[in-house]
């Protein structure tokens, strides 16, 4: 049995939400508890009757001498204690680094990384406390790596002749020239250095491993780099054709560039392989459980898109379009028993992970505002990382009409809407409220 985590953003036994917007709160609510970092982890990391289940295998209890780990990335903090929780005293190293400091639950050391492009100052220390405790395990240890979003702040270093704020510009060039941000982790991953690119599964030449990872919907594949992942040849040839596309390969060294790197081998030390990353949680969760919690307050609910890839301002153009396309299907008329319409999707507004989404967010909204042309609708956007970055963003806000009748808002102003804490990413979380069948008989009327 799992217990509550004491860092719930939305504790269990908290009233229900209030305000003008309770029931888009509580789509965020039930987005951010289901896809719980710690929880999830706990589900993925368990001892039971003499058995031990580390991700999809299981094995004997005393099968492993040493257990360590690594947590990297915007839920360190709650993949760690979910180890430290589910292992005990036989958990006797590790090390964290993400944008919050190690609270002092977890006795291990770790740095604070904040957002950014590319590698962080701090993914010197972290690439060198992993590689040290990696390194030191033998045949009869197991180390966790646990990665969400966030990561590659942590373990990327800049490409041999390129300092860390060069490095950083020539992915934000890359972006800004029409790279997706998907497209900008796997620049990160195959021509930066330090744990990405597999670097860190060939400091692990003795030790089992079993890598965890948190999916924001761009894949598991490129999270934090890879670090536990070689780089595949297609890799390398997918990574010159975005170069060459968006014209940005003068930004990088000359040295990354080198044809022989991105067309194979680069001296990377060949890594052992490591047994396939553990999806623990990924942006179809947080759709679900938003979806079911708007379900049982009556509202029906329908999927616009599980991924909105593209930029902030023509993501809001198609949730719209597609959020009016389902309001519209449903064919509401006063006889209708249901309160409206909930639409939703998960969201990186094509940046890159790592970065501040704040900005984006806003830029969202201000848009979704400009489309809204049903009174009674309402949009929101929600981070579920939490407020990361620029302390003027907060985790989500909402635009539009209010859902509880009584409030008044100011109809060009945005409402924010908070959690408590940031304890995963697996993207942003869009929430269109479609008109009540009342409101639709008296429109037709």
């Amino acid at each position: 049995m799992i217990g509550p985590f004491p860092w719930d953003p939305f504790p269990p036994g908290e009233p229900e939400p209030k305000g003008p917007d309770p029931v888009q709160n509580l789509a965020f609510r039930a987005s951010v508890t289901a896809a719980d970092a710690y929880r999830s982890v706990r589900l993925a990391l368990r001892r039971e009757s003499g058995t031990l289940r580390v991700g999809n295998r299981f094995v004997a209890d005393g099968r492993y001498r040493e257990f360590a780990f690594l947590a990297f990335g915007h839920a360190a903090n709650s993949m760690a204690l979910a180890a430290l929780h589910a292992l005990g005293d036989r958990l006797t190293q590790g090390f964290l680094a993400g944008p919050e400091k190690v609270p002092s639950e977890i006795p291990f050391h770790g740095v604070v990384v904040g957002p950014g492009w590319g590698g962080a100052p701090e993914a010197d220390e972290a690439v060198g406390a992993a590689e040290e405790i990696a390194a030191g395990l033998g045949e009869q240890d197991l180390l966790l790596v646990l990665l969400s979003p966030g990561a590659v702040r942590a373990l990327a270093r800049p490409p041999v002749g390129a300092t860390r704020e060069e490095f950083a510009r020539a992915l934000e060039s890359a972006h800004s020239a029409g790279a997706t941000g998907r497209e900008v982790a796997l620049l990160a991953r195959v021509l930066g250095t330090g744990g990405v690119g597999g670097r860190l599964a060939a400091a692990a030449t003795r030790s089992e491993v079993a890598t965890f990872v948190v999916d924001r919907g761009d894949g598991p594949t490129t999270v934090g780099g890879g670090p536990m992942r070689p780089l595949a040849p297609e890799e390398r040839v997918a990574a010159r054709a975005i170069l060459e596309r968006t014209g940005t390969g003068a930004e990088f060294p000359r040295a990354a560039l080198d044809p022989h790197r991105l067309g194979g081998a680069d001296g990377t030390p060949a890594a052992r392989l490591a047994p396939p990353a553990v999806l623990v949680a990924n942006p179809a969760d947080a759709l679900r459980a938003a979806a079911d919690a708007l379900f049982d307050k009556g509202w029906t609910s329908r999927l616009a898109f599980l991924e909105l890839r593209d930029p902030p301002e023509l993501a809001a153009e198609r949730f719209l379009t597609r959020a009016e396309e389902l309001v519209l299907a449903e064919q509401l008329t006063s006889e209708s028993r249901t309160k409206g319409v909930g639409v939703f999707a998960m969201a990186t507004l094509g940046l890159p992970e790592g970065v501040d989404e704040g900005p984006a967010l806003s830029r969202f909204l201000a848009r979704a505002q400009q489309l809204l042309r049903r009174r009674e609708m309402s949009v929101g956007l929600f981070r579920t990382a939490g407020d990361l970055g620029s302390p003027e963003f907060p985790a989500g806000a909402v635009v539009g009409a209010a859902t509880d009748p009584e409030a008044v808002v100011h109809p060009g102003r945005a409402r924010a809407i908070r959690m408590r804490r940031g304890v995963t990413d697996v993207g942003l979380l869009a929430v269109a409220l479609g008109p009540s069948p009342s409101a639709v008989a008296k429109s037709n009327g």
